[in-house]
């Protein structure tokens, strides 16, 4: 009878006790079922009004699984029952310790929910004995109820980014906070990227908080553009340095690609292939990457002054002053004079007509980084799971990998506590 106590003193459900326990074999598994009884004098709840009721109107013997009792798999066998309400009619009682509409507890469903997110849902399924689709609804719906409960307070600085999703042109907005109470983390994702598609996130977020917002990071796009600045009406808008630096990258391409073009075979010889190690930094070459490069720069000078142009083109951002910013620019775009590249005039143009959400990162130093790291941090999630069939559990994944609602947390405190 000791172990017995010691047994319901470990298991903590506050009105039960183990009255028996037996160790079977079903299936090549070995099981352990601990049989639950009610304490003396305890009440029942209804379930919708959480009524006590002394009295039960009829029950039945009921298995649900626990947490693993060493390496047995363990099951509790008690008496549910159902009680007449006054108010409700005939319901069935409600248990603290149980997980609605599932035969589990909630520690366990905690710990399922918390093993998801280092483990793939089919090896979470096989540890625990369940199936794959039961794991997956308690996932999901761990990460609604984590997502609904977020912290919003004192967020001022929004980023949005998309990604491709599928085949064809099919795209996702991922929208971050920069600056919350936990640091930067994904707080949506959705579908489009037109004006139209990011009102959902707006909904959820709340006009109040929308008002707070001061400065959103984003990329060139009219959408997310004419999206920020109607819902957040004294935003300041700053241009991402990785788009921009995209289109610079684009522009060195081009200008490649004309010179090949251009140049006779044995020049062809050398510009063939060197895409690449073109458009990557000159301090992020070594060995013989860097040889190659020294070499084309050498024998073609537009496309050395191109690349010239591409490695100082980052000090844009260095400056905390915009006034000195925007000298650099103008000297930067002076050097493009007679140098015959075409598609750096037109860079500079567009930039031009950006010039002042460049300008802003000086006014506000945002991490820029963390959205373009969450971009690939998305793609690998998706790439992990090859692909989702249920397009809201996908997005919910994503947004778990990349907030704080992610974090590893297998050890809660108990959550059902038994004085006795």
């Amino acid at each position: 009878m000791q172990q017995l106590d010691y047994l319901t003193k470990l298991l903590g459900f506050q009105g039960f006790y183990v009255k028996d326990m037996e160790i079977e074999r079903k299936d090549d598994i070995e099981r352990v079922i601990l049989e639950l009884w009610r304490a003396k004098g305890g009440k029942y709840i209804c379930s919708p009004c959480g009524n006590e009721l002394l009295d039960k109107h009829s029950s039945w013997i009921q298995e649900v699984r626990h947490l693993h009792l060493w390496r047995y798999l363990t099951i509790l066998r008690f008496e549910k029952v159902k009680v007449r309400c006054p108010r409700c009619g005939v319901k069935v009682e409600s248990l603290e310790f149980l997980e609605k509409s599932k035969r589990i507890t909630k520690e366990l469903s905690h710990q399922v929910s918390e093993l998801c997110k280092v483990m793939t849902i089919e090896d979470v399924a096989t540890f625990e004995h369940l199936h794959w689709e039961t794991v997956k609804d308690i996932d999901k719906k761990a990460i609604e109820k984590a997502q609904t409960e977020r912290n919003l307070e004192g967020i001022s600085v929004l980023g949005v980014d998309e990604i491709s999703v599928g085949r064809g042109h099919n795209y996702w907005h991922l929208i971050s906070s920069l600056d919350g109470p936990y640091g930067p983390e994904m707080l949506h994702v959705g579908e489009g990227r037109k004006e139209e598609d990011l009102k959902p996130f707006w909904r959820w977020f709340g006009k109040q908080r929308a008002r707070m917002v001061t400065h959103g990071v984003m990329d060139m796009a009219k959408g997310f553009i004419n999206s920020f600045r109607t819902h957040c009406p004294s935003i300041k808008i700053i241009y991402d340095k990785f788009h921009v630096m995209r289109h610079l990258l684009n522009a060195l391409n081009d200008v490649r690609k004309a010179e090949f073009k251009r140049a006779g075979k044995k020049m062809k010889g050398l510009l063939c292939g060197k895409k690449f190690i073109l458009l990557k930094r000159m301090n992020n070459l070594k060995g013989d990457a860097r040889k190659a490069l020294k070499e084309l720069l050498g024998v073609n000078h537009r496309i050395y002054k191109a690349h010239l142009l591409k490695e100082s083109f980052g000090q844009l951002w260095s400056y905390t002053y915009k006034g000195a910013a925007r000298r650099f620019w103008e000297n930067w775009k002076e050097q493009l004079k007679w140098q015959r590249l075409e598609p750096y005039k037109k860079f500079a143009n567009m930039i031009d007509r950006h010039i002042d959400g460049i300008l802003g990162y000086c006014d506000n130093k945002v991490s820029l980084g963390y959205i373009e790291g969450t971009n690939l941090k998305a793609r690998n999630i998706i790439r992990k799971a090859y692909g989702y069939r249920d397009k809201h559990y996908m997005k919910l994944k994503i947004i778990q990998g990349c907030s704080s609602i992610g974090v590893f947390r297998p050890y809660p405190y108990p959550l059902h506590h038994n004085p006795g």
